[in-house]
């Protein structure tokens, strides 16, 4: 049953995957859409979400990101990933968005739409509806420095008042042996899991240049890093994204507490 459910979720992405392509190529425009799944190891419908969004990685225009939220721990269970700020990520998404209180597994697109992240119909119509809105494409990019630090490049681009960057280290994969709570048993394997993020700058679209150093990445058991340009003090609509790998980054298997 859990292989039918997975083939009839990545038939399903695909399908939408491949109408967003194709209103992509129309556009002359490269974009970057960010799916971001709040997710819990302690919550018995995440594992279905959590697969949902290693089938969407790598798949053209698609940058995925994994947030695991605390706010499950109570059910006997301590999320080995999960942060405080996830949590508040979220709940200021949902402010936004107009929803009340948060849940999980939920799928943010491009801050701007939500769904329900295990929901194969809802998650490929939310990847359209999101790929179909018309804004401008901003392009920063990364590359590295003689140093072996990343130089990230914001372009001049019209933002408005002021868009937040911010710097996402996350770890690309990741297995988890979870010993208590609704997943009690599972081996359970997370991908993009978020490791550490912040804000880097308020940019008002001058042109400009930041220093990243990787081992800020490492340090925090990253092995990739994201950069995202948003409005509204970093929870609003998504404007431009670019990820890279770290070097001297390598795979780590997380094992239960």
């Amino acid at each position: 049953m859990k292989n039918w459910f997975k083939i009839l979720f990545s038939s399903a992405l695909l399908l939408g995957l491949q109408a967003a392509s194709v209103q992509a190529d129309d556009a002359k425009a490269p974009r970057l859409t960010v799916i971001e799944l709040f997710t819990s190891q302690g919550c018995s419908s995440c594992p279905p979400a959590d697969a949902a969004l290693k089938s969407l990685r790598g798949r053209p225009g698609i940058l995925t990101l994994s947030w695991p939220v605390d706010y499950w721990d109570r059910l006997g269970w301590e999320d080995t990933f999960a942060h405080p700020h996830n949590a508040v990520r979220q709940a200021a998404y949902n402010k936004r968005l107009g929803r009340g209180g948060v849940f999980t597994p939920q799928m943010i697109l491009d801050g701007r739409i939500q769904c329900v992240g295990s929901k194969p119909e809802k998650v490929r119509m939310s990847i359209e509806k999101a790929r179909a809105v018309e804004r401008p494409v901003i392009n920063p990019t990364l590359a590295e420095a003689p140093d072996g630090k990343l130089q990230l490049t914001l372009p001049a681009a019209d933002v408005g008042d002021m868009v937040s960057v911010r710097v996402v280290w996350f770890l690309s994969d990741a297995t988890v042996q979870i010993g208590d709570g609704e997943n009690q048993g599972r081996s359970l394997h997370y991908t993009n899991v978020v490791r550490a993020s912040d804000i880097l700058m308020d940019w008002k679209g001058d042109a400009a240049m930041l220093t990243l150093d990787p081992a800020d990445g490492l340090g925090a058991g990253a092995d990739h890093v994201a950069i995202l340009l948003q409005d509204d003090y970093g929870h609003g609509p998504i404007v431009g994204a670019v990820s890279a790998p770290l070097k001297q980054a390598s795979t780590t298997v997380a094992s239960a507490r």
